[in-house]
């Protein structure tokens, strides 16, 4: 990446120490380090803010960083879209595994003869929770939301943009995600009823 030290070489131009420039921008002398150094990077907001301050555009902060961001941006939705559906399918598969559980027990079967389906149900809801987990680190560790809006400032979309960041769900990120898991586990417990409801009539 490009920026750190566009960042650098534009904020000593102007004469500004890391805390003066943080201080006019409104954030922390320790992020202007962090993505002085690349290890985060601005978003969209930010950027804005940077080039009035520094006085430059936007195209010249990030020049050399937009064709690495579009890549990445869909390396990453692809890898994503895989994700969700590998969390899906493994979110079904251990809902009927349950279920298959509950119907073994329902007819008697013994311990020995369910443990097979028990691994079975813990590897699906396992790996349904791996594939939620490497989503979230892909989106953190990568700033593909920041990427996202950068990518699509560039290309005209400034409203959809700011609208992402100033959603409900962006403000609140930790309870966003409480939701959706609330939300995921109420469908499991819905499909589980059916499907254990309609084993009982076999």
């Amino acid at each position: 990446m490009q920026l750190p030290k566009h960042l650098k070489q534009y904020r000593l131009d102007a004469g500004l120490s890391q805390e003066d420039l943080a201080r006019r921008i409104f954030v922390t002398r320790q992020t202007i380090s962090n993505w002085e150094r690349g290890k985060t990077y601005p978003d969209i907001q930010s950027l804005l803010l940077l080039s009035e301050q520094l006085d430059v555009t936007i195209d010249e902060l990030v020049k050399g960083d937009i064709s690495i961001i579009r890549e990445r941006v869909e390396r990453d939705r692809g890898t994503l879209y895989r994700l969700g559906a590998g969390m899906l399918a493994g979110f079904l598969a251990f809902t009927v595994s349950m279920a298959w559980l509950m119907w073994q027990q329902n007819h008697g079967w013994g311990m020995i003869q369910c443990v097979p389906t028990m691994v079975l149900a813990g590897v699906f809801g396992a790996g349904a929770m791996c594939c939620a987990l490497a989503a979230e680190h892909i989106k953190k560790k990568n700033d593909l939301v920041t990427y996202q809006e950068i990518s699509d400032f560039l290309d005209g979309k400034k409203a959809d943009s700011e609208e992402t960041r100033t959603g409900w769900a962006y403000e609140h990120p930790q309870l966003a995600n409480a939701i959706k898991f609330a939300a995921a586990a109420l469908i499991g417990l819905i499909v589980f009823e059916l499907v254990n409801a309609a084993m009982s009539h076999f």
